[in-house]
């Protein structure tokens, strides 16, 4: 399994719009599955904020993240945020999840940022705890209680686990 950047396998972004759309529908901000395609085909082209990383092995596209601006039109002051994480089912639950997470984090620090957030819902708020995301407040987006979270990405360089260079994934 590698991670990488979108751009470099520009090919997959009709299943990957599919996905996220299909998965995030109105939240993602794109009003169709054409106007997904276009928001990931321009994110694909940067390697900075919004980055859009993937996951693939044995030649199959196995999952996603993006490192976007903005991703909770409530907090417009709060940059960049892990956004849309998704892994194919099959592959759920093998550490590729906590993998692109890593890649994100590591994406943002390349980038020069020393805190990353996210917001999400249900029972999610327990996963992203225990990948060592914080609870920063919750409050009701869309009809829904969703719970935000920020990561400080300078832990993780102070502790060693990640390097203050960007690397692939393997």
């Amino acid at each position: 399994m590698m991670i990488g950047d979108l751009g470099d396998h520009i090919s997959w972004v009709p299943t990957l719009a599919r996905w996220h759309y299909d998965q995030w529908g109105a939240l993602t901000r794109a009003s169709s599955f054409e106007g997904y395609v276009a928001l990931l085909t321009a994110a694909a082209a940067s390697r900075t904020v919004p980055s859009v990383l993937i996951a693939l092995g044995g030649g199959e596209l196995l999952g996603s993240a993006n490192l976007v601006t903005s991703d909770l039109p409530p907090r417009p002051k709060l940059t960049p945020w892990l956004a849309q994480l998704f892994v194919t089912p099959t592959r759920r639950r093998d550490g590729l999840g906590a993998a692109l997470v890593r890649a994100i984090l590591q994406r943002a620090l390349q980038c020069g940022y020393a805190r990353v957030y996210l917001y999400t819902s249900g029972t999610l708020p327990e996963y992203y705890r225990r990948l060592g995301w914080r609870v920063v407040e919750r409050l009701e987006y869309l009809q829904r209680e969703r719970t935000v979270m920020d990561f400080d990405v300078g832990s993780l360089v102070r502790s060693g686990i990640l390097s203050s260079s960007f690397q692939r994934h393997q």
